[in-house]
């Protein structure tokens, strides 16, 4: 299946996927959208770049956090999954959205952490409220593969989770 029939939105094949098949075409959607916000015209091209002198101390934090989710690439790459893991973490309870479901993903695969597909869903639905396509898609067919106890769980975890961003991050 090419990615053009992904994005396509009429498809709804996802219903039938295993969950590596989910994870699988989850990862093609984030090197589209890597790969769209990296071309010129796209949103990025029009936001300041590098100009984090001019602005207060408090929004320096995504920078913070892109700078966590960087270095956990960086770390993914060289094959050191577990600190890959933890860079994703705490750049996702600075609130960073792609660190958010990059660490859904490793607890789905269980890379770096235990693997847990209530943890991994619990993250999905902090993204899926950002408007996060990629975690809307997972948290469709995760919905489908979880107990309702499980899900229950979930979303205990995320309003956990929601609460603690919220809260250290307007200090």
């Amino acid at each position: 299946m090419t990615t053009t029939q992904l994005i396509n939105p009429e498809f709804t094949g996802m219903d039938d996927l295993t969950l590596a098949e989910v994870d699988t075409k989850l990862k093609e959607h984030q090197q589209l959208l890597q790969v769209l916000l990296q071309s010129p015209g796209s949103v990025l091209s029009y936001l300041p770049q590098n100009d984090t002198a001019a602005l207060p101390n408090k929004t320096q934090l995504p920078t913070d956090a892109e700078h966590l989710y960087q270095r956990a690439l960086t770390s993914a790459e060289q094959q050191d999954l577990h600190q890959s893991a933890t860079l994703f973490c705490r750049a996702a309870y600075l609130g960073h959205l792609p660190s958010q479901v990059q660490l859904a993903h490793c607890y789905l695969k269980g890379a770096g952490v235990p693997k847990s597909a209530v943890f991994a869903y619990s993250w999905f639905i902090l993204a899926e409220l950002q408007q996060d396509s990629t975690a809307q898609q997972a948290c469709t067919v995760l919905r489908k593969h979880l107990t309702v106890l499980d899900q229950q769980q979930a979303q205990q975890l995320a309003a956990e989770r929601f609460e603690k961003i919220t809260l250290q991050n307007n200090k």
